[in-house]
């Protein structure tokens, strides 16, 4: 199935459209998700740091995914890398 990743923070920088489309296999988790988007991000990205990934949160519309759930079908979903700040 074809994902739909927006991406937000330090993962805007790797992307001008801030949009990357991946081909993962259908009834995919959230986990399937990040290790396909973090290999994208070794291939394509210089400068990526896996760690990034690790320790960033994928969203649907909705709700905040864990990595054990299944994608929603037929969604954008988000990565969120963690903030800092005050």
């Amino acid at each position: 199935m074809k994902i739909e990743v927006s991406l937000f923070g330090a993962f805007r920088d790797f992307e001008p459209d801030a949009l990357v489309a991946l081909e993962i296999p259908a009834a995919s988790r959230v986990s399937d998700l990040r290790r396909a988007l973090s290999a994208h991000g070794s291939a394509h990205w210089v400068g990526f740091k896996q760690g990034l990934m690790e320790r960033s949160a994928f969203a649907s519309a909705t709700c905040i995914l864990r990595d054990h759930e299944p994608l929603p079908e037929g969604e954008r979903i988000v990565v969120l890398p963690p903030v800092g700040g005050g």
